[in-house]
């Protein structure tokens, strides 16, 4: 459900580079760089106090209030914190930066890359990685169009991907071992119809973290699909991405080797499954869902092979999305928007189900 297309905003925004540690202290800025002095966190606890709860028995991590979209929880390897992005304008509007949110305590949502009228974004699920020690994201802050970025906490972003075409490179996630990035090559609509495509269809590839040549894993103009939100499972021998079919509105999962063989379709029940990402044992996918029916799409989760989908979250007045799966299995974090995923989205967690 989270089609992204992301544009320049034009609101001044100040570019701030902080630590990611348990002490909260500030790195030096990046240089060349315009920056604030003494630049504080933002956010804070959540409107409505902590623990604010909803019936399903979800748990509010993070509002940001006023126009700020919360969106795209990650957790970091350790489990005690999340990889935010925030909009400034509303769902998937205006600039966006990065921010790490703890799920305990005081969850202050502390900056760690913001840039003017930018907007950087990163993926839920695998997106920041233990054994690179850094988070991959894309942005569109050196050049007119999405490139993928890694960042270690407290450190300043790395560029991966140079390409001078018109698509923009995102949507990015780590392999386990941190030595590739899986991502997805989209085509912005004014330029689609171009390159000879009636509608979006986007390509799924991988390339190495230290750069270099990327590698197509799915063809979309190829196969006539569009496939987006790649993510990579725990043992690093699957990716599961959405696809959609030429002409169709609804979306399914699929997994694929990372070789870019074996391609697998999971989930066959009519409606939009998007957002996968795996658990830690890579048994189950965690996604997003209006099962065919659901005036708002809410967090499912289904075996990694196939088989019947669980239903999670149950608050049909928002739209539930984004999910990812904390390190130890007990959790799953998720955006979720009142009233339809056109309004701000605040984060969320729930446990996550006796599988």
């Amino acid at each position: 459900m989270r089609i992204r297309v992301l544009i320049a905003a034009s609101a001044t925004a100040v570019v701030l580079v902080a630590g990611c540690s348990g002490s909260g202290s500030e790195d030096e800025p990046e240089p060349g760089r315009s920056t604030a002095a003494a630049a504080p966190p933002t956010g804070g606890p959540p409107a409505g106090g902590p623990g604010e709860r909803r019936a399903d028995g979800a748990e509010l991590l993070y509002r940001a209030g006023g126009t700020k979209s919360a969106q795209n929880p990650a957790f970091a390897p350790d489990g005690a914190s999340v990889l935010v992005t925030e909009f400034a304008e509303g769902y998937n509007k205006g600039a966006a930066a990065l921010g790490v949110l703890p799920v305990e305590g005081d969850r202050t949502l502390r900056k760690v890359l913001e840039d003017p009228d930018k907007a950087a974004v990163n993926l839920p699920g695998t997106s920041w990685n233990a054994a690179a020690d850094a988070f991959a994201f894309a942005t569109d802050r050196d050049g007119g169009h999405d490139e993928v970025w890694t960042m270690k906490p407290g450190g300043t972003p790395e560029r991966v991907t140079r390409h001078d075409d018109d698509s923009g490179f995102n949507e990015p996630s780590f392999s386990p071992d941190g030595e590739w990035i899986v991502f997805q090559q989209s085509w912005e609509p004014e330029h689609a119809s171009a390159h000879g495509d009636s509608a979006e269809q986007d390509s799924i590839w991988k390339v190495r973290r230290s750069g270099g040549a990327p590698v197509r894993l799915v063809d979309g103009k190829g196969t006539k699909t569009d496939n987006r939100q790649p993510n990579w499972s725990p043992k690093g021998d699957r990716i599961v991405f959405q696809r959609r079919d030429a002409g169709s509105e609804s979306w399914a999962l699929w997994t694929v080797g990372a070789d870019g063989t074996g391609l697998r379709r999971v989930t066959d029940s009519p409606g939009e499954h998007t957002d996968a990402t795996w658990s830690p044992d890579g048994r189950h996918l965690v996604f997003s869902s209006n099962a065919g029916t659901l005036a708002n799409a809410q967090v499912f989760v289904v075996a990694a092979d196939g088989g019947e989908p669980v239903r999670v979250t149950r608050n049909d007045g928002s739209y539930d999305g984004a999910p990812s799966w904390s390190p130890d299995g007990k959790w799953i974090a998720f955006e979720s928007s009142p009233g339809g995923e056109s309004n701000p989205a605040a984060l969320w967690r729930i446990p996550a189900p006796s599988l």
